[in-house]
């Protein structure tokens, strides 16, 4: 069975990560995606969803059962990041070979907390001043493009969903083409717009 793992926390974003899960739950391939999160609790999205995840932490007893782990973006990291469930849980993944890790947005802070950044190029969606706070976050790595890919982690800023999907559903071998999810335009013509099922 190829299972990911999406690791939520409050102030996570759905959207971010939406594209990701759709291809995954339109492959060829059946995945299992299973939610994790530091408590069995509801946590809330920033746009007022209640998520329940379906295990803590504690619960995931092998890091290896699963191809990737999701890290969704974060409305205040502020809030997560004094979490050291968070960080313990991510340091498990310091181990090689480990899954492929996808963080958008925020969530490389995380990364950066747990040490995983410290010799992986990567990009973040966080303020400048977030990087003269947090001196654990290794500036040095960072790379100022819409996806980075290196050392098995792939990270993206909030405004590239659909490129940090892609590039992450190539990480664990799902074939996707380049053009999903391209917007149509306004301009869309009626045949553009007919859609035929391929039976």
């Amino acid at each position: 069975m190829n299972k990911i793992l999406v690791m939520i926390y409050d102030g996570f974003s759905m959207y971010e990560i939406s594209p990701l899960t759709s291809i995954l739950a339109w492959s060829q391939t059946d995945w299992q995606i299973d939610v994790v999160a530091a408590e069995h609790k509801p946590y809330q999205t920033e746009d007022g969803f209640d998520v329940m995840p379906q295990m803590t932490f504690e619960d995931v007893q092998n890091i290896q059962a699963y191809q990737m782990l999701v890290m969704p973006g974060i409305a205040n990291y502020h809030t997560v990041l004094p979490d050291q469930r968070n960080i313990v849980f991510l340091s498990r993944f310091k181990t090689r070979p480990r899954p492929v890790i996808a963080a958008i947005s925020a969530s490389p802070i995380l990364l950066a907390k747990a040490g995983l950044l410290d010799d992986t190029k990567f990009v973040a969606g966080l303020f400048e001043s977030a990087y003269e706070e947090e001196r654990f976050i290794p500036k040095r790595n960072l790379v100022r493009k819409p996806v980075v890919s290196d050392n098995g982690i792939v990270t993206s800023t909030a405004f590239f969903p659909r490129e940090f999907g892609i590039t992450a559903a190539h990480a664990i071998g799902v074939n996707v083409p380049k053009n999903i999810f391209e917007q149509f335009g306004t301009d869309a013509s009626a045949e553009d717009l007919t859609f035929r099922d391929n039976g």
